[in-house]
C-alpha cells in the first residue's frame, strides 16, 4: 500500500474555497484510488489517499485531480505538508508534480541499486 498525506492550511480567508476544491475533486479521487479520506481540522485538512500500486501513484500525481488540488494549494495555502510513501517535503504551495518526479528518481535509483 502506498500512501500519499497531504496537510494543508489554507489560509483563513480561503478556507471556504479550499474546502469547494476538496469537495469537487474528491469523487474523481476515489476511481483511480484505493481510498480517500479528507479530514477537516480546525484550521487545517488533512487528505490522505491510499494506492495499491506505484502505477495507481503516477496516475494520481499526473491527473487534473490532484493537478486542482496543486494550483489550490498555490493559491489558497498558508502551508502545505506532503508526504508519498514516507518522503516529505514541506513548502508553500509545494508542487505535486514536483513531487512525483522526485519520488519516482528515488526509486529508480533504489531498485538500479538492489540488483
Amino acid at each position: 500500500m502506498i500512501k500519499l498525506e497531504i496537510t494543508v492550511q489554507p489560509k483563513s480567508e480561503k478556507f471556504l474555497e479550499f474546502s469547494q476544491s476538496l469537495t469537487s475533486i474528491k469523487p474523481k479521487l476515489k476511481l483511480f484510488c484505493s481510498s480517500v479520506q479528507i479530514t477537516e481540522e480546525e484550521n487545517a485538512f488533512t487528505i490522505i489517499i491510499d494506492m495499491d500500486s506505484v502505477q495507481e501513484l503516477t496516475t494520481a500525481l499526473s491527473s487534473t485531480e490532484l493537478g486542482i488540488l496543486s494550483g489550490a494549494i498555490r493559491t489558497l495555502a498558508k502551508k502545505a505538508d506532503v508526504v508519498i510513501h514516507g518522503i516529505g517535503t514541506k513548502k508553500k504551495g509545494s508542487d505535486l508534480q514536483e513531487i512525483r518526479l522526485n519520488y519516482l528518481k528515488k526509486n529508480k535509483k533504489q531498485s538500479f541499486n538492489e540488483k
